[in-house]
């Protein structure tokens, strides 16, 4: 087999990078070793419940809304509405807006002065300044009353999906707390596989090949130059770019590079825990979203804000927010889940239909640290001492957090990927990429 770029993972960074490189004019072709696209992205469907894998939400007005719309991909979604507080097992209105602010008691009125002048001083900071600063470390420093520094480290955890708050850096906070306070974030109707369908069509509307159920076991390379890649059972693929839009590990996997690997080993993956239950009813519907002060827990009732469920039915998400340099033990974790939803959803255990529970879900690549000064200490796209190779993924780039990362990374990698083989070819082949 002969392309021009050979992407391996069919995730979201995948397809989006392969929608720009095909619309551009180049043979492309995308590897999955999975039977079917989506990666962490993909949803179960049982019984008319869309299970993602996890609880995603999508943050409007960063990378993943506008790189979706310069490519026409469309989605409905719908907004969580009515979020509390659980500190010492009650719950109270989370201040989120002018009227929950003012009504809220979890606050007094000398801490909701505090909180508001913490958090249009995080409104106007420039995230990139505070880089190099651990959430930890900056709560501490500007926050006086404790209860106004709890809901600010569980709203952090929430943001971060980080337990650990002393290796964070505070750039990804104020980042997704910026977009929130512009706009709340989004359930999208039918799961995440909304948008991994629609990227898919896009991809293969414009011409890109895609291969689900196939390994690549290696890069090829030589003279510090990408080959192609190598395939179970002695295939070939020869390409002239390759882009690796997979985790940090499959890469050292398929490219066993000192560079690389003294680059990437530097990195420190994120998982959370989560709990995934499809009920027959919701026994509580006016407690549809919370956040745990208390310990490092959250859930969501999706189904009351997005079309994921069928008519009467309720689909939750709890998650347990890791310590990614020790994330404990997997039992534990289902426990403290379940306990959760004993208090915010009391009678669930009698209506499950299906439950999933994930102990270790990948969330990023890469930790933004504050040692590695937040986002610049990703790695950038291109791989400079190997011609023709690219990276792309929720780990790469300087840009965003989480899906926007991917987002991001992903249309960085092609438009690089896009002006080193312009000078290669000619010039007519290459089409706008959007």
């Amino acid at each position: 087999m002969q392309t021009d770029v050979a992407i391996v993972g069919a995730g979201l960074t995948g397809l989006t990078a392969a929608v720009y490189l095909a619309r551009a004019g180049l043979q492309v072709a995308v590897f999955e070793k999975a039977a079917s696209p989506g990666g962490r992205a993909a949803t179960q469907v049982y019984q008319g419940y869309c299970l993602n894998r996890g609880g995603h939400a999508l943050y409007p007005g960063g990378a993943a809304t506008r790189v979706l719309r310069e490519l026409g991909i469309s989605f409905q979604a719908g907004s969580p509405r009515r979020v509390q507080v659980l500190s010492h097992g009650r719950f109270f209105a989370y201040p989120a807006d002018p009227a929950s602010f003012l009504t809220t008691a979890l606050l007094s009125r000398s801490e909701k002065m505090e909180l508001l002048r913490v958090l249009t001083r995080l409104a106007l900071h420039k995230p990139q300044s505070l880089a190099d600063l651990s959430v930890q470390k900056w709560i501490d420093d500007h926050v006086r009353h404790e209860d106004v520094r709890q809901f600010l480290l569980a709203s952090a955890r929430t943001l971060t999906y980080s337990a650990n708050l002393e290796l964070t850096s505070m750039e990804p906070v104020v980042t997704q707390l910026q977009l929130s306070l512009k706009r709340p974030v989004l359930y999208i109707d039918g799961g995440w596989q909304t948008l991994v369908a629609g990227l898919r069509r896009a991809a293969e509307q414009a011409g890109a090949r895609l291969y689900t159920g196939r390994r690549v076991t290696a890069v090829a390379q030589s003279d510090g130059r990408v080959g192609g890649l190598e395939l179970s059972e002695g295939y070939l693929c020869e390409a002239r770019a390759v882009l690796l839009a997979i985790e940090p590990a499959d890469v050292l996997r398929l490219l066993p590079d000192p560079l690389l690997r003294e680059r990437l080993g530097r990195l420190r993956p994120l998982p959370v825990a989560c709990l995934d239950v499809a009920l027959q009813r919701l026994p509580c519907p006016a407690r549809p979203v919370s956040l745990d002060l208390d310990q490092p827990r959250f859930y969501s009732a999706q189904s009351l804000f997005a079309r994921v469920a069928p008519a009467g039915g309720a689909l939750l998400h709890a998650v347990r927010y890791l310590d990614p340099t020790d994330p404990g033990e997997a039992r534990e974790h289902e426990r403290e889940l379940e306990e959760l939803l004993d208090l915010a959803q009391p009678g669930w255990r009698d209506l499950v239909i299906k439950r999933f529970f994930l102990p270790r879900l990948l969330v990023t690549g890469a930790v933004p640290l504050a040692e590695s000064a937040g986002f610049a200490g990703r790695p950038e796209p291109r791989v400079e001492h190997i011609r023709g190779l690219y990276l792309a993924g929720d780990w790469v780039g300087r840009e965003g957090y989480l899906a926007d990362a991917c987002f991001a990374s992903a249309r960085q990698a092609a438009l690089l990927l896009l002006a080193e083989l312009a000078g290669r070819q000619s010039p007519h082949r290459l089409r706008a990429a959007a």
